[in-house]
């Protein structure tokens, strides 16, 4: 009954609840014409399904399925590489660069991969996606933290100078090739590895998909499951994104 309550009196719950509540009232005061009535109810009954877990945990399910976590690192995998997400600024009372979840989440698990056979390369990818933002390119700060978590200095390689998923696999494979590299292992979050692996084996190497941060847990249903939250609605903006991603690298040739 405590999670009930407390799922239920959430802010975007409760406006949602108000609006609801209004529009009933509109309604049956018969206050606008039924058409009327209609583009605004369309609209909001939209947004109550897609802020739901269950419609959350469906949208995540269309890329996430797409693999599974790698338990073991192949052997015949000659590298590991890590696309970069985010990494936060210095700025304020933050004073260095600090890597967001994302991007945390695919270091620790490029590290647990290198760390099951004998030292190989750790690719590490990503430059700033804004040139004057302050601090390092994300590539060198993923470096560093890499190199903490035990990887040697002499097998992390950083390429700084990509800023989307495409430039990731292009620059990557071009590295790659000058190692004589062809085979690798690609770290990045579960629901970005069907556009992240399309496009770095659309640059000619051979992907291995070590997916990491799956969002998609067990659906259990239940009244919570269909009320309407913001971080089920944050999860399908994010899906939503990266379909629209898909689509428009496929446009243009670059998966």
């Amino acid at each position: 009954m405590y999670t009930f309550l407390v799922d239920l009196i959430q802010p975007h719950t409760l406006l949602f609840l108000w609006a609801c509540f209004a529009l009933f009232r509109l309604w049956w005061k018969r206050a606008a014409p039924p058409r009327r009535l209609w583009l605004l109810f369309a609209p909001l009954l939209s947004l109550a399904v897609i802020s739901t877990p269950a419609a959350s945990h469906l949208a995540l399910l269309s890329l996430e399925s797409y693999s599974s976590t790698l338990e073991e690192r192949p052997v015949e995998a000659e590298a590991i590489v890590v696309f970069s997400a985010g990494v936060y600024p210095p700025r304020g009372l933050r004073v260095r660069p600090e890597m967001d979840e994302d991007t945390l989440d695919r270091c620790l698990e490029a590290a647990r991969l290198y760390k099951q056979g004998p030292p190989c390369l750790v690719l590490a990818s990503g430059g700033k996606v804004d040139p004057e933002q302050a601090g390092p390119p994300y590539a060198a700060v993923m470096g560093d933290f890499l190199e903490q978590l035990g990887v040697k200095e002499s097998d992390v390689v950083r390429e700084e100078g990509s800023r989307t998923t495409y430039e990731n696999a292009l620059n990557c494979a071009q590295l790659l090739r000058k190692r004589g590299i062809r085979r690798v292992v690609l770290v990045v979050d579960a629901v970005d590895m069907f556009r992240a692996a399309a496009c770095l084996r659309k640059q000619g190497v051979e992907v291995v998909p070590a997916p990491c941060h799956f969002r998609a847990a067990s659906f259990r249903p239940s009244i919570p499951a269909f009320l309407p939250n913001p971080g089920a609605a944050v999860h399908v903006q994010r899906v939503w994104h990266e379909w629209l991603g898909v689509v428009w690298y496929r446009c243009q040739g670059n998966m």
